[in-house]
């Protein structure tokens, strides 16, 4: 889909005083020509060369304008989403230099004023030895410099940017993450930190990272409970960073926090994320206040040695244990949010090789349970399981009878109380006796971030009566014909309007593929109690075992009360 919207162009640079003028041919020159100064004028390649001669006008790509665009919007949305969920959202703004007739030592004004930036200087080590001896003190050596530059690349990995793994004595990276070091065997719950370099850590080992040195930090502090989690990326733009904080932000819950360090937004657009509960602080005074002899950093303050960031770990977990935690007031969060914007730009990040990939997850599903000549009449159905109860063993044994192969898709998205691998196991032990049963998980083609992420949003949306299409067909399309799918089925859903939603769609659309959508009235206790899984974590918080044997199977409650009790 493409991510240029003009409307969110204009809206963007209206809150910046200025006009978004976007030519599509080349009669336009007379609407550009008599446009106000100061207008932006927003082009393709070609246009552009051709107004390029309006000097007088800033001229922009028209695709970044609006990606730039429609990120701003979404992240808004999501701030205002975090704070409903009760997650805070903290922004401290990368360290600048302060030009109040602050006295650097010598040697920091030449980095300064030469730009001697760490990788400028990593290409000669030797040329640079007083330099990187000054930043690095009794750490340096040849072979240490040397190690520490060694940075792995920051590459596309399904629908996010991260860097490669890599393991060395000084920087390690797992699951695209670098490696956060102090933190707790337990916790209950994450600080997310986004940033550039400086989160990932500017030529650093990992003890020496900010987001490892916060953690070390918020510990000495006595908060035990909170695990530090480095989200940044060396190398990566903005754009990535927010990219792949929208991904994120939909399945965070309420105990997390998300914290920034980067560059500022320009001050009437951080204006509106105020609005939305962003805690906004900037840290450069401060910092420099507190700044010794030991404090440095190369070409400019924000690219800093280990005792810098030290002292921003130092500064950021002050501003923390004096807001608690917690989020700041917000003006726009009142009443409950629409998300349009948010669910726009997820629906938006369709990949262009979709059939591709929906093939690969195709092909494994057959390679694990591969298909004979009499399964012709199959059937699937997808599910959360957030726990797996006897409702949903009772639709599956309901289903499982009328086909020759029953598909049980898991929701994959980590973005419920219960983890994937966990919900995974429920359901695979509460149907284990069934024999014309596969479960698989559903990827990111069905209930996922992807094509459907209000589903992951529904307790704080305005909007109940979401779209659902895009979810639907890409199954009808793609993931019914090859595994001979020809029924759908699903609970009768007289709780959540969403879900109630999503059936009335999939009751609509299936028959235009040929398949048939079956809806099986839930299981009920004594008549009269309907099993719902919200009464699970319910029954689950209050520890009330005798009631959750009611409602679940024996393997749910073997997991439950071995990983959430």
């Amino acid at each position: 889909m493409d991510l240029v919207d003009n409307r969110y162009v204009a809206d963007y640079y209206a809150l910046l005083d200025k006009k978004a003028i976007i030519p599509e041919k080349l009669t336009d020159v007379f609407k550009v020509a008599f446009a106000p100064s100061g207008s932006i004028l927003v082009s393709d390649s070609i246009l552009m060369r051709v107004f390029g001669r309006l000097r007088r006008m800033e001229r922009i790509c028209k695709a970044d304008a609006g990606t730039k665009s429609l990120q701003f919007f979404a992240l808004s949305d999501a701030f205002s989403l975090l704070h409903q969920k009760g997650v805070p959202v903290y922004y401290y703004n990368r360290i600048g230099k302060l030009k109040n007739g602050y006295q650097y030592s010598e040697s920091e004004e030449r980095r300064m004023k030469e730009g001697l930036s760490f990788p400028l200087m990593y290409r000669d080590i030797d040329k640079y030895e007083t330099e990187l001896k000054d930043i690095f003190g009794e750490l340096y050596s040849r072979e240490y410099i040397e190690e520490i530059g060694r940075i792995p690349q920051v590459i596309k990995v399904g629908s996010v940017y991260e860097h490669e793994n890599y393991q060395s004595k000084l920087i390690n990276v797992d699951d695209g993450k670098r490696v956060t070091l102090y933190q707790p065997a337990d916790h209950t719950r994450s600080i997310h930190v986004y940033g550039r370099c400086g989160v990932f850590g500017y030529a650093v080992e990992d003890r020496d990272t900010l987001p490892s040195l916060l953690q070390k930090e918020l510990i000495d502090n006595g908060i035990t409970d909170v695990k530090v989690i480095n989200h940044g990326l060396w190398g990566g733009e903005d754009e990535y960073l927010d990219h792949n904080f929208l991904q994120e932000a939909i399945g965070m819950k309420q105990g997390d926090i998300v914290l920034f360090y980067r560059m500022h937004f320009d001050k009437r657009l951080l204006a509106e994320f105020i609005k939305r509960g962003v805690r906004y602080k900037e840290l450069t005074e401060e910092w420099h206040a507190r700044k010794n002899e030991a404090v440095s950093f190369f070409d400019r303050p924000g690219h800093m040695n280990a005792d810098g960031y030290k002292l921003v770990a130092k500064l950021i977990c002050e501003d923390l244990m004096r807001t608690d935690l917690t989020c700041g007031e917000a003006e726009e969060c009142e009443s409950p949010i629409t998300a349009d914007n948010l669910n726009y730009y997820l629906k938006s990040q369709a990949d262009d090789d979709l059939e591709e990939e929906v093939g690969k997850y195709i092909n494994n599903i057959n390679r694990d349970f591969p298909l004979q000549d009499n399964l012709q009449n199959n059937g699937a159905i997808v599910m959360n399981c957030n726990p797996f109860t006897y409702g949903h063993r009772y639709l599956i044994e309901t289903a499982a009878a009328q086909v020759d192969r029953l598909y049980i898709f898991v929701v994959e998205e980590d973005r419920s109380f219960f983890r994937f691998e966990d919900r995974l196991e429920m359901v695979r032990r509460g149907t284990e006796d069934l024999n014309n049963v596969v479960i698989v998980p559903s990827g990111k083609f069905i209930i996922s971030a992807y094509t459907f992420p209000e589903y992951f949003m529904k307790d704080y949306v305005k909007e109940k009566s979401f779209d659902v299409s895009m979810d639907v067909r890409t199954f009808c399309r793609y993931i019914a014909p090859p595994l001979n799918i020809r029924k759908r089925f699903a609970g009768e859903e007289p709780f959540d309007p969403v879900t109630g939603n999503y059936n009335e769609n999939m009751a609509r659309i299936l028959p235009e593929y040929g398949m048939e959508f079956v809806e099986i009235p839930r299981l009920s206790l004594d008549g009269e109690r309907v099993i719902n899984a919200t009464r699970v974590r319910e029954l689950l918080k209050e520890k009330n075992t005798d009631e959750l044997r009611e409602y679940v199977p024996s393997g749910t409650l073997e997991v439950l009360m071995s990983k959430y009790y």
